[in-house]
């Protein structure tokens, strides 16, 4: 089975609550994110799926919502209400279902891939891994197999209005000038 990788990256703030070093400190990364899609054929013009379709709907998705964000643990309360207040951008953690989560590398690469899977879902296309640089030497990778059931359904419950949505306004788009 082949595969294709689309890659990106987004700017962020976050911080480690209850770490006892400098990550408790809200500080900021570029993110470099690659995203590897397995595929069982290509269609008519030759794509499993053109490049430019995941950057169409996922990669927009990552912009809008995590790039220039501050990503943080549901039980920041302080930052969450500052970050209200001044109407900054913000992703609050959703893979405990609102319980303490801390938006490591690891935490935010399940939740990457969770939003991914659920946006580029299809017969033919299948979201294999998501590997999420923090620094250019530290990075994780994260595949269906490593999200449990219930960070699933946690994530799922707050998060699939928001992904049906964005899915519902990029609608589809064809790419073979041939089917218009």
């Amino acid at each position: 089975m082949q595969k294709i990788t689309r890659s990106g990256s987004f700017d962020a703030a976050h911080r480690i609550m209850n770490e006892r070093v400098k990550c408790s400190n809200i500080h900021g990364h570029t993110f470099n994110f690659e995203l590897t899609f397995s595929f069982k054929e290509a269609d008519a013009i030759g794509y499993a799926l053109d490049f430019k379709e995941i950057k169409r709907v996922a990669c927009a998705f990552i912009d809008q919502y995590l790039d220039h964000a501050v990503i943080l643990n549901p039980l920041d309360e302080d930052f969450i209400a500052l970050a209200t207040k001044i109407s900054s951008r913000h992703w609050i953690m959703s893979l405990s279902g609102g319980e303490y989560c801390n938006p490591t590398a690891e935490h935010i690469s399940k939740e990457i891939f969770l939003c991914v899977a659920q946006l580029m879902d299809s017969e033919n296309l299948r979201l294999e891994e998501v590997k999420l640089y923090e620094t250019a030497k530290c990075s994780v990778t994260t595949s269906a197999e490593d999200i449990t059931e219930a960070e699933r359904n946690n994530f799922m419950k707050i998060r699939r209005g928001l992904l049906d949505e964005w899915k519902a306004s990029v609608g589809e788009f064809e790419y073979d000038d041939r089917r218009i």
